[in-house]
C-alpha cells in the first residue's frame, strides 16, 4: 500500500471518528440542552444569514430564548495557530449573537498527536483567552476527559 492511499484512508478514519463523536455528544446532552451539531449542518453562528463561524457542536438552553452555553470543535489533527483563530472567530460570532451570559468554548482532542501536545495548545488558548470579550473559559481535552466532564 503506497503512502497516498494510507493517508486517504486515515483521512476517511478521522472524518468518520469525526462524526461519531458529533453523535456522541448529541446524545448524551439532547436531553440537556438543544444541540446543533456540523453533521447536521444547523450552527452557524451567528445566525443562518450571517454566518462567520460553523463549530462542530452548539448546545444551547432549553429553557430560555435559546442562549448559547457551549461551543465545541471536535478536534483530529489540531494546529495551535488554528486553535487560536478558532477561539477568536468563536468569540466575534458570540458578540453578534447579542446574548448576556458567555458561553464555554471547548475542543475535543482524540488524535494521539493531538493528545501529545496538549499542554502546548493550552498555553495558546491561554493567549487567545486573553483577548476573549464574550466567551467565559476556552478550554481543550482528550476525547477520554470529555467523556468523564458533566456539561452543566
Amino acid at each position: 500500500m503506497n503512502t497516498e492511499t494510507q493517508a486517504q484512508i486515515k483521512s476517511e478514519i478521522m472524518k468518520e471518528e469525526h462524526r461519531k463523536i458529533q453523535e456522541q455528544i448529541k446524545r448524551r446532552y439532547s436531553s440537556k440542552f438543544q444541540v446543533a451539531a456540523e453533521i447536521d449542518a444547523q450552527n452557524r453562528l451567528p445566525n443562518k444569514e450571517t454566518h462567520i463561524y460553523q463549530p462542530d457542536v452548539v448546545l444551547r438552553d432549553k429553557n430560555d430564548t435559546g442562549t448559547i452555553r457551549y461551543i465545541i470543535e471536535v478536534e483530529n489533527d489540531p494546529v495551535r495557530k488554528a486553535l487560536v483563530g478558532a477561539a477568536i472567530l468563536a468569540d466575534y460570532a458570540v458578540g453578534k449573537c447579542e446574548q448576556k451570559s458567555k458561553p464555554n468554548l471547548l475542543f475535543i482532542v482524540y488524535s494521539d498527536k493531538g493528545i501529545r501536545q496538549m499542554n502546548n495548545f493550552r498555553a495558546k488558548l491561554k493567549i487567545a483567552k486573553a483577548y476573549c470579550r464574550n466567551i467565559a473559559e476556552v478550554e481543550i481535552c482528550s476525547k477520554n476527559d470529555f467523556d468523564e466532564k458533566k456539561l452543566q
